[in-house]
């Protein structure tokens, strides 16, 4: 005679591999009917960053014996200060907060190029706005 469990142990491997089966073909007919989310949708559109406040428990700007903030504008591979005249950064050395003001459309790797250049302990990195935009235009556009 033969063996009475032989015939049962194929017919739980072909049941748990029917199973496994079934639960990949469910999931992937639930993923492939599921709508697009929102974070989907604007996948290719940039994203806006912004700063968190600061600490309250921090020292405001003007606390810090040089609390001035000096704002440097990078703009077409050129550094300009905040009247937008010409500014040689090499010759530069700054005590105080420094705002790096960057175009939006600067690549990260340009972007990370302009702050390696800046010689600042306290730098904040930003991105100019369109009224900045618009004013650049006008300013550098006459030069």
């Amino acid at each position: 005679m033969g063996d009475a469990s032989y015939g049962n142990a194929m017919t739980e491997i072909a049941l748990a591999l029917a199973m496994a089966f079934f639960a990949i073909m469910v999931l992937t007919m639930v993923s492939m009917g599921a709508p697009a989310t929102k974070a989907t949708e604007t996948a290719g559109t940039p994203v806006k960053l912004t700063l968190a406040p600061p600490a309250p428990n921090r020292k405001s700007a003007e606390d810090t014996p040089a609390g001035k903030d000096e704002i440097v504008v990078f703009w077409q591979g050129r550094f300009y200060d905040q009247d937008l005249k010409s500014l040689s950064i090499s010759a530069q050395r700054y005590t105080g907060r420094v705002i790096l003001a960057l175009s939006p459309a600067l690549s990260m790797a340009d972007a990370l190029e302009a702050r390696a250049q800046v010689k600042a302990a306290n730098i904040v990195v930003s991105t100019l706005d369109e009224r900045w935009l618009q004013t650049i235009d006008q300013a550098i556009g006459k030069e």
